[in-house]
């Protein structure tokens, strides 16, 4: 569901304060698809994020916004406030929310504003923004008119700060085109994308429109719209019963063949052999 900007309504759904230092921590973390608008302010790093296959090094100041979709992996060390927020306003789910695993109740929408911005982003006033971070963990498990007040307000001046800090950030017409492909790859993923025609949609010429795409993703057209298709499948067949030509079919392979040749060259495994090794993993 696309959701208006006028509907923007943030319930925080989890704050928390990481410390990769302290915990020693210098192995990535597993690859994981995010399901939730998030948001890591850094206090401090020597590491950063692989966003959907291009690494990010990140500075104290600086944070990287995530939207639903992306494939990321943390590369420590690093220490951060981390931020999960329900956009339509359902801070009913951050009783059981669980952070970064897949949530099939979960209303699913976009927000074209937020979807707008850049991966990575400084912040002028980092002391308002740690401050209001703070707040924010300090009242999301507090009770009381009071203390609800005072977590809805910090969530609203945190999001004004970062949509301020990202309108004085300078965005290039080539990178906006990047970004409007990037978000029609995963509106259209399982239909008969045809890469020419994002290249003639950019404004940009083939050639250009590809070098600038490899540049900001990491990847080529082709090799986002194959992993966007992959993790789809991997999640079809880890969290449900359905056949596996249907996955297939599902995430723009109708062909079964096909797609068990891609999925074996993408995971290493056939399709029913990940199905057997999900379901012996723990979930």
């Amino acid at each position: 569901m696309l959701l208006p900007t006028d509907y923007l309504s943030p319930a925080l759904l989890r704050c928390s304060h990481y410390d990769g230092y302290a915990a020693d921590r210098n192995a990535p973390y597993s690859v994981r698809t995010v399901y939730d608008y998030e948001v890591e302010y850094y206090l401090r790093c020597d590491g950063g994020i692989r966003v959907d296959g291009k690494f990010l090094p990140f500075e104290a100041g600086e944070m990287n916004l995530r939207k639903p979709g992306q494939v990321v992996q943390g590369v420590p060390p690093y220490e951060c406030y981390i931020l999960c927020v329900d956009l339509v306003g359902n801070g009913r789910r951050g009783a059981s929310y669980s952070f970064g695993t897949r949530e099939e109740a979960q209303e699913r929408y976009e927000n074209p504003l937020l979807d707008s911005l850049p991966d990575r982003l400084k912040i002028p006033r980092r002391e308002l923004v740690t401050g209001l971070f703070e707040s924010i963990l300090r009242n999301q498990d507090a009770v009381g008119d009071l203390a609800f007040f005072q977590l809805k307000s910090s969530l609203f001046y945190l999001f004004s700060e970062i949509f301020e800090a990202a309108a004085a950030h300078s965005v290039s017409g080539s990178t906006a085109a990047v970004r409007r492909a990037v978000r029609r790859l995963r509106e259209d993923f399982a239909g008969p994308v045809k890469i020419e025609e994002l290249a003639r949609e950019s404004g940009l010429s083939r050639a250009f429109f590809h070098r600038r795409f490899l540049e900001e993703t990491g990847l080529t057209p082709g090799q986002f719209l194959t992993r966007l298709r992959m993790e789809k499948a991997k999640d079809l067949l880890g969290f449900t019963a359905i056949p596996v030509g249907e996955a297939g079919a599902l995430c723009g392979y109708p062909d079964p063949v096909y797609f068990a040749r891609m999925f074996r060259q993408y995971t290493g495994l056939t399709p029913s052999a990940y199905r057997r090794q999900a379901a012996g993993s723990p979930r």
